[in-house]
């Protein structure tokens, strides 16, 4: 397999804090790839150098073979890297379809001349936008909730829109900070299921912060183990949940 992303001895500090340490791993293509630890691990960090909302102070990061770490933060997801957050952050009086459609803001190729007329190319457009919008709402089971305003919905339908969203740019990687949170059991079992047919349906590659490891276990091919802002171990599931070092982080000598 191919790696669509390598962090090469990645390190972030604030201060005299060292947030990340050099920090290596590769994720292949097609790929779930979970990131755990315990709580100010570097985790989030690590995810705010890929979608580089942070600087990193050394080291490389590399998507589809390219250097990322000099782009500017708004042309990322353009790069085809989406991610969500641990907060969901949408736009709170609009609806679940205008949100979605935000995300497709990337891939727009008309003027604002043009679409003040909505002229015949920007009809076009609108259409693909609407389809690919659509699509996603059919995938995550989102039909009941498309023209409902986001203020109004459950947070369980909340974060599901925002990984709709993120979808909707057709990323080729996506980031997903702690999907589960803030769920309850039955919620956490259906983003196993929906970050399945993520995979398989639209073939990105994902990247998973999470503290479940119940979920970690069902979803990820591999996982990354990290405390103090540094590598612990990289391995499946059960070798990371059975590797002396990485229960030494949680659970201490």
């Amino acid at each position: 397999m191919t790696a669509l992303l390598s962090a090469r001895n990645l390190a972030l500090s604030f201060g005299g804090v060292h947030a990340v340490r050099d920090v290596s791993f590769d994720v292949e293509q097609g790929e779930v790839f979970s990131i755990i630890g315990p709580n100010g691990a570097g985790k989030t960090s690590i995810f705010n150098l890929i979608s580089r909302l942070y600087n990193a102070n050394a080291g490389e990061l590399l998507f589809a073979g390219q250097s990322i770490l000099q782009e500017p933060p708004h042309r990322i997801a353009a790069l085809g890297i989406a991610r969500t957050f641990q907060n969901t952050e949408l736009f709170e009086h609009e609806t679940v379809l205008n949100n979605m459609l935000i995300g497709r803001h990337v891939h727009r190729r008309t003027n604002l001349f043009g679409e003040m007329l909505f002229l015949p190319k920007v009809r076009r457009q609108e259409l693909e936008f609407r389809r690919v919008v659509e699509d996603v709402i059919d995938l995550l089971d989102l039909q009941s909730y498309r023209n409902k305003v986001i203020g109004s919905l459950p947070y369980g339908v909340r974060k599901m829109v925002e990984v709709a969203r993120a979808l909707c740019i057709q990323p080729k990687l996506l980031l997903l900070d702690e999907p589960s949170s803030g769920l309850n059991p039955e919620e956490t079992e259906d983003v196993s299921f929906w970050i399945e047919d993520i995979s398989r349906d639209y073939g990105a590659t994902i990247i998973m912060v999470e503290h479940d490891m119940n979920l970690v276990s069902r979803a990820s091919d591999r996982v990354l183990a990290v405390a103090d802002g540094a590598v612990v171990a990289v391995g499946t599931a059960e070798e990371i949940q059975n590797h002396p070092d990485v229960q030494r982080a949680y659970l201490g000598d």
